[in-house]
């Protein structure tokens, strides 16, 4: 029988060898493919004024489905901001969004902003989702003009 202070420092290496041995044994476990990507697009108009923004995050689920979450703000379009979810190289338009103003406060918007979120389950292949968001420059001179600010994800699962 060994003594107390002996078994115990054997136990001890023992787990460490174990611990050790499971380590080189089993193999790397890829990072998750899910993670959620921020999305952050302003438009803006003439003399770099925010006419609109999103503000939120993307993730991608599996090759057919998604889910986002983000704000949409209006800040000095002339009109409604429009914010659009596209899939597939815009393809086919999955979500559209527009707001005067929301009612929610964020630090990235000057007046209140609105939340959007879902899963989408597209029922086909999704190889990227494009987030955009327009708002309307008015020039002072009776022109306006519609801006767009968009950013495309890709799919990591396909």
């Amino acid at each position: 029988m060994l003594p107390d202070i002996l078994r115990r420092r054997t136990t001890r290496l023992l787990t460490v060898v174990l611990a050790l041995l499971a380590a080189v044994a089993l193999p790397a476990v890829p990072a998750s493919a899910t993670a959620q990507v921020p999305i952050f697009l302003e438009v803006r108009g003439d003399n770099s004024q925010k006419l609109a923004g999103i503000y939120g995050w993307i993730e991608f689920n599996d090759s057919t489905t998604y889910t986002y979450q983000f704000y949409l703000c209006r800040e000095s379009s002339y009109s409604a901001a429009g914010g659009y979810v596209l899939i597939n190289d815009r393809a086919t338009l999955r979500a559209s969004y527009s707001l005067n103003y929301g009612n929610t406060n964020i630090a990235e918007c000057k007046y209140p902003a609105q939340l959007y979120g879902t899963t989408d389950a597209v029922g086909g292949t999704v190889r990227n989702v494009t987030i955009e968001v327009e708002g309307v420059n008015f020039n002072g001179q009776n022109q306006a003009t519609w801006k767009r600010r968009s950013s495309t994800y890709d799919n990591p699962f396909n």
